[in-house]
């Protein structure tokens, strides 16, 4: 049974949000997601973002990951031509109640940002007795 669902809200296609001063385009990113014994893997592209631009939420069960690539010229640059542009990426996953929140740990390297989420211990059922 596959636990992680993208979200309703997650398109493909690419939109506008708004971001300070900017309007950036935003698309989801690719992504991978193994099943390791103990805990999921989750890579995913994320090309030109820097650690201080990535957002990494989990709330009710909705995992998301914003990486805004903000352009930057040096000072005293000219531009002469223009084709890249600010942009942000947006993964929305459904992850439900099966991942322990508090031992999530993301590791950014290269472009590539690996999320492991730990397994909840799998609740077995407690047998009441009666009085």
């Amino acid at each position: 049974m596959n636990v992680f669902k993208p979200s309703a809200l997650a398109l493909n296609s690419r939109k506008q949000c708004s971001s300070g001063d900017e309007t950036l385009a935003y698309t989801r990113p690719r992504y991978d997601i193994a099943d390791q014994s103990e805990s999921f893997l989750v890579t995913t592209d994320l090309p030109g973002v820097a650690k201080q631009d990535l957002s990494i939420t989990l709330h009710d069960g909705l995992l998301e990951v914003i990486g805004k690539r903000i352009r930057q010229v040096p000072k005293g640059w000219k531009i002469l031509s223009e084709e890249k542009e600010a942009f942000a990426y947006r993964l929305r996953l459904m992850v439900g109640d099966r991942v322990e929140e508090k031992r999530i740990s993301a590791d950014l390297k290269n472009g590539v940002l690996s999320l492991t989420l730990p397994k909840e211990e799998e609740k077995k059922p407690r047998k009441i007795m009666i009085n």
